[in-house]
Formats: C-alpha cells, sequence, structure tokens
C-alpha cells in the first residue's frame, strides 16, 4: 500500500523526536511530569527570563528548555515543538533545524528578556512586572524554525504560515501579554528575516516590501478573507474576555464576566457575519460595513470621554478604534470581492452565474456547443448528463458543474468555441468566486492540469483513463488470451454481441437490463454511485449504443453503454465506455467478450479509438514515489477496494492492453482538498440512503 509509514516519518524527524524524548525524560526523573518545579524549589536554577539576565543565571537560557511551568503545559509544549520543530526538519533536514531551533530560541529567550528589562526603564508597568517573570519551554525555538521554512514554501502557503505565526504572536501580546509572547515575537521575527538566506531565496528588497505593502497582489478570496478575519478576531477576544483576567500591555482584558446566554450570542453574530462575508455575500458586506462603523463611531466617542480617566483602559479603546478603521479600509476597498447575490439572487441569474438553475435550453446549448466543437476530454459527453448544471461564459465556452457543499465542482474539461479552454476555465473560476464557491475542475486533462499549474494551483491525479486505438487492433500474441478465450467459449454457447440503442431495443432486452441493473444494486447493499457512473437514465440517451451479450433465448449475460467522442470538427472520432453490468451467473467472459466485439465493431466503423473510461482512486504505477496527497488517495483507494473494486476494475480493463492517460482534480490549493473532497464524495453517493451510509461507513 503506498504511503509513508511512522518508522520512515520517525526517520525523517530525528532531531524534533530527540529534543521532545529529553524533556520526557527529564521531566520523570526531576518529578516534573506530575509536580510543578516551583513546588521543588529549584524554578529559580533553570527557568529563564529578565531575573536571570540580571542575576547573571546565563546557563538557564540551556537549561529552561527543557522544561514546563506545571505539569499540564508538557502536553502542550510537546505537541508545539514537535509541530514547528517537524515541520522544518521534514523540508530543510535535521541539521538546519538544529541551527534554526537553538539559534532561535537563544535570540528569542536572550533579546526578549533584554527587551522587556529595557522597557521597565520607561515605567510602564506591564513591563516592569514582566521584568520579575520566568519561564520555561522550547517554543520561541520552533517558531523561529516555522518561519524559517516558510520561505521555502510556494505562494500561498508561505503566506499563511507567516500570517499564523505573526498573527498568533501579536494577538496574544496586545491582549494577554505574556513574557513567552515577547520571546516568540522576537524569535519570528528573527526565522523571518534569516528564512530566505537558509532557504537559498534572495529576500525581497526593500522596494518590493514597498511595493507589495502599497498594492498587495489578493484575490478575492484573500480579501474576503481579511474581512471575515476581524469578525473571527472579535469573537476570539470576546470569548478570552470571559475566561481570563489579564492586565496586558495596552490595558485589562477580562475581569468583568458576564452572562454566557449574552456572550454566546455576541460569538454567534460574530461568526455568522464572518461566515456571509467568506462566501461574499453582498447583503452580509452591507451589514458588516455598518455594523464597523457603528462599533468605529461609539469606540471614538467613548475614547475620547474617558481617555483622561481611564488611563488603564484607555490603550484598549485606541487598539479598537484602528482595527475597526483598517477593517473599514478592507470592507471599503475589497467591496468588488463582494457580489455574491445569494441564493435568492441566483434563482434569478442567467447561465452565466454559478449557482443558476438549470433547463432544458441550457443542456441543448451545451450539447449543441459539444457536439459542433468537441473537447480534449474523451469523457465530456457526461456533461449533457440532466443532473448537471451548465455555466456559459462571455467568452463564449461552457462547463458543466455540480454544486455541494458550497464547491463548485467543474466536470471534464472547459468547451471552447473560438478563445480555448485556459480563457474559459479563468472566467469559471472568476464565476464561482463571485457566487461565493470554491471552484475545481474535475477528471479533467493533461491540458487543464498544465494550465492550472502556470497559475500555481494544485493538479491531483484522481484516476486513469484507459485508452485502446483502433486502426492497429489486432487479438494476436499471449497477451489477448483472455479475450480470445471469450470468443472462443461464447462460440461455443451461441452467445452473440448486439449493438442498439436502449430506447429502441426490444422490450424484453430492456426489462432484463433493468433486473440486471437493479440486481446489482440490492445484491452489493451499498449505495450506487452517480456523477461520473451513468446509469439506465444516461444509457437512454439517443446519441449512446448499447453492446449487449445475448443467447439463443434471447437472454441477456451482459450490457456495456458507449457515449461518443466529438473531434474538434464535430466529428464522432470514437466511443468511451460507460455502464458495465453483468447476469449474476451468466456468461463467464461476457464483459470480455462484449468490450472485445465493441472494439472491433467501432474499427469497422472507421472510428479512431475507445476509452475504456478511468477507474476511481487507481492506476498503473501503484508502487510510485508520490507527494503526499496522492499517498492519502491510494490508501482511500485501498479502502474502497472491497466495497467496489475500482482496482479490480483497473485491472480487468488491462487485458485489453491499454495506453494510458491521467485524470486529474484541479483546485487552487491544498487546503481546500478536504472541503473539496467531502464535496465530491457526495456528488458520488447523492442518492444514499441514511442506512446505506452507515453500511458503507461500517465496512470501510
Amino acid at each position: 500500500m503506498p504511503g509513508m509509514g511512522l518508522g520512515q516519518w520517525m526517520r525523517r524527524v530525528p532531531f524534533s523526536l530527540g529534543v521532545s524524548g529529553v524533556i520526557l525524560v527529564l521531566g520523570l526523573v526531576t518529578g516534573s511530569l506530575w509536580s510543578p518545579l516551583s513546588a521543588q524549589g529549584w524554578l529559580v536554577d533553570v527557568a529563564y527570563g529578565p531575573p536571570a539576565i540580571l542575576d547573571h543565571r546565563w546557563w538557564t537560557f540551556l537549561t529552561g528548555p527543557f522544561f514546563a511551568l506545571a505539569p499540564w503545559q508538557y502536553p502542550v509544549v510537546l505537541g508545539f515543538f514537535l509541530l514547528l520543530s517537524g515541520l522544518c526538519e521534514w523540508h530543510l533536514g535535521s541539521r538546519v533545524t538544529a541551527w534554526c531551533v537553538v539559534v532561535g530560541q537563544l535570540a528569542g529567550t536572550v533579546l526578549g528578556g533584554l527587551l522587556v528589562l529595557g522597557l521597565a526603564e520607561l515605567d510602564w508597568d506591564w513591563a516592569q512586572r514582566l521584568a520579575e517573570d520566568l519561564d520555561l519551554g522550547f517554543s520561541a525555538g520552533g517558531m523561529c524554525a516555522a518561519m524559517v521554512v516558510s520561505a521555502a514554501f510556494r505562494r500561498p502557503w508561505r503566506a499563511r504560515v507567516r500570517f499564523a505565526l505573526l498573527g498568533y504572536t501579536l494577538v496574544s501580546l496586545t491582549f494577554l501579554g505574556f513574557l513567552y509572547d515577547v520571546e516568540h515575537l522576537v524569535a519570528v521575527l528573527v526565522g523571518l528575516t534569516a528564512g530566505p538566506w537558509v532557504v537559498g531565496r534572495k529576500p525581497a528588497s526593500p522596494r518590493e516590501l514597498v511595493r507589495d505593502l502599497l498594492r498587495p497582489a489578493l484575490t478575492r478570496r484573500d480579501l474576503r478573507l481579511a474581512a471575515a478575519g476581524f469578525f473571527w478576531l472579535s469573537a476570539v477576544l470576546t470569548f478570552l474576555g470571559q475566561i481570563v483576567d489579564r492586565e496586558g500591555p495596552f490595558g485589562t482584558i477580562g475581569g468583568d464576566p458576564q452572562s454566557w446566554w449574552w456572550v454566546t450570542l455576541f460569538i454567534g453574530a460574530d461568526l455568522l457575519v464572518a461566515n456571509g462575508l467568506v462566501r461574499g455575500r453582498r447583503s452580509w458586506w452591507r451589514l458588516a460595513v455598518a455594523v464597523t462603523f457603528a462599533s468605529w463611531v461609539a469606540t471614538a466617542s467613548t475614547a475620547g470621554f474617558i481617555a483622561a480617566d481611564a488611563a488603564d483602559n484607555s490603550g484598549l479603546l485606541w487598539l479598537s478604534l484602528v482595527l475597526d478603521t483598517v477593517g473599514l479600509v478592507v470592507l471599503t476597498w475589497g467591496r468588488h470581492a463582494f457580489r455574491n447575490p445569494g441564493r435568492r439572487g441566483l434563482r434569478k441569474a442567467g447561465p452565466g452565474s454559478i449557482g443558476a438553475l438549470p433547463t432544458d435550453a441550457h443542456r441543448g446549448r451545451a450539447r449543441q456547443m459539444l457536439t459542433a466543437h468537441g473537447s480534449a476530454n474523451r469523457l465530456s459527453w457526461m456533461m449533457t448528463w440532466p443532473q448537471n448544471r451548465w455555466w456559459f461564459g462571455r467568452s463564449d465556452g461552457a462547463i458543466a458543474y455540480r454544486v455541494s457543499s458550497g464547491v463548485a465542482i467543474g466536470l471534464c474539461d472547459p468547451i471552447s468555441v473560438s478563445v480555448g479552454s485556459a480563457a474559459v476555465a479563468d472566467e469559471y473560476v472568476a464565476a464561482a468566486l463571485d457566487a461565493g464557491m470554491i471552484p475545481c475542475l474535475f477528471t479533467c486533462s493533461r491540458e487543464v492540469a498544465e494550465w492550472a499549474d502556470q497559475r500555481g494551483w494544485v493538479a491531483v491525479q484522481v484516476a486513469e483513463e484507459a485508452i485502446v486505438d483502433l486502426p492497429t487492433l489486432e487479438f494476436r500474441g499471449k497477451r489477448w488470451q483472455d479475450v480470445r478465450s471469450a470468443f472462443n467459449q461464447a462460440e461455443k454457447q451461441g452467445i452473440t454481441v448486439g449493438f442498439y440503442r436502449l430506447a429502441e431495443a426490444p422490450r424484453s432486452i430492456r426489462v432484463q437490463i433493468a433486473a440486471i441493473c437493479d440486481e446489482w444494486v440490492h445484491d452489493k447493499r451499498l449505495p450506487e454511485m452517480g456523477f461520473t457512473l451513468g446509469g439506465l437514465e444516461e444509457a437512454m440517451d439517443p446519441e449512446v449504443w448499447i453492446a449487449v451479450a445475448i443467447d439463443a433465448d434471447m437472454t441477456v449475460h451482459g450490457v456495456t453503454s458507449w457515449m461518443p467522442i466529438h473531434a474538434a470538427s464535430g466529428e464522432v472520432e470514437g466511443w468511451t465506455l460507460d455502464l458495465m453490468r453483468r447476469l449474476s451467473g451468466g456468461f463467464r467472459y461476457s464483459m470480455e467478450l462484449i468490450i472485445a466485439s465493441a472494439c472491433l465493431h467501432f474499427r469497422d466503423q472507421g472510428h479512431r479509438i475507445v476509452s475504456l473510461s478511468g477507474a476511481p482512486l487507481a492506476r498503473a504505477d501503484e508502487l510510485a514515489d508520490r507527494g503526499m496527497v496522492d499517498d492519502a488517495l491510494g490508501h482511500l483507494g485501498g479502502l474502497l477496494e472491497p466495497l467496489y473494486g475500482f482496482r479490480s476494475l483497473h485491472a480487468f480493463k488491462a487485458k485489453f492492453q491499454p495506453r494510458y492517460e491521467p485524470l486529474y482534480l484541479v483546485v487552487a490549493d491544498e487546503a481546500v482538498l478536504p472541503r473539496v473532497g467531502i464535496a465530491i464524495a457526495r456528488s458520488y453517493l447523492a442518492d444514499a440512503s441514511l442506512g446505506q451510509m452507515l453500511f458503507l461507513t461500517r465496512t470501510a
């Protein structure tokens, strides 16, 4: 089974695991795992901080990282360190990580302690209290290492890691102001500065930094997240004000607990507005502007009246005023990112809007475009299935898609009349973002994967299409033994293959095919998968052929359906296999017989290719060394194999000696993959009952 085992993972991060092991051993030896060092009387001998600097206890900066202040902090300290240091070690190796952790720890603790002592000389009450504190732990080193390795990440992950570390540090320092917050700030700034040099990437010049600050390259989703971030922060601060009583650098937070009913109401309101902003909803943007402006007016009035009388808390008031001002600027500047009219507006939207309700006219238009201009994707006839929705761009292109869990799942490649599939894909992505949805393209070709790579998106192989080239097809040699056996056995048993349009087939054949399909579903006790896997409804299309294995008594032993493949000229150049069903207890080689006969039939008609479609989560190079996402998909394929047999299906198609072309899932970045995966799973199992889902989960 593909994937990295626990042993391999441990060999990748020996430094992080070694340091964690030392911390645990010392905790056991000294008893600090169950009894605080302060209770044992020798905290001052190992803890670092401003008092250690004043008393010249320099050794504490080497001993302090291996302890925690209280027993309950050990899981937090170890988890924090393993996450941050392990992230750096995974990408940069043990030697570089060791240097980053040690240097970052010393810089954060020593320089942080000196900074606190310097601020204490300014008669700042908060700094004077902090100058008496001691600290333990390796968190500053881990923060520095994580900031260093962020320089090696591609966009947008580089910005995300840095924003997460800096955001956590600044919020905690501003509103809580512990000694370790100062140490963390120094450590992350050291890592931010040294990171590009350590990873060998040219750091940005001051001119570039100023340019990026004045003209940041923010997408609509970035603007939505930034606007929502102010309401998330408000929810966090409301919660902190209820559970803590802490005098930070700008005043006291908490100390006056409110009713949890009111706190829950305010937090819920903040989260509700943030959710509407993330989705780009126009109505929620208007509400957010109104609420933020009202808060700005109230805070400005309050700060002006009580600044002289309540100096201890006026700092927090002015800070709130600054945050409200920045929030208003972000909301106003990024107003173009909030154009999603919501569900009621989408009901009135046209075919150029993602989420618009589908009509028969939309389906007919998409079908006409596909038959006239073709597609680079041999599975594109799926775009005409009635369960889809259809989006039409201004650039005379189209994409079939499904909406699930806030994700717009584009199906196959874009259809383009004149401008090219890349322009159509760009416009589709913009339309999906305008609608507040996450855009993706599913079961698309290498051409779309290359488009994604050029834009910094992620293309994950989710299947492998098996293709048979018909002009050179001959069933000769040892490799075709199974196929020849199917023909020989069929001749002995009087079984032949007939081709029909399902709607025009004899009634007895249609009844038997329906019974075979029903039996397949009920015997497995599993939900029948849809989405890219067609059934009888899709086979009723008058452009689709079915191939049926029947005996002399007109008993149907197996059936397959074949969808047309349209070339750019509009001509049918081949056929794609879709539905495959076999009679239980029927002719053993029915599928081999039908597919081989269909290949010969289509070859004799002058067609060029046959596509045997793709088996989801299966591929020929199972032993290849692939990335973490591919490994996760391979593991999922292994779990589902006993239930749906995707890999067995892939192995069966190998009997026809096909060549393989990868099929991809294309997303903006890895962060949205879990949500996109859930959306795709729901699309495949849209008709599953609760009992079937429970059975599927329990069996898997």
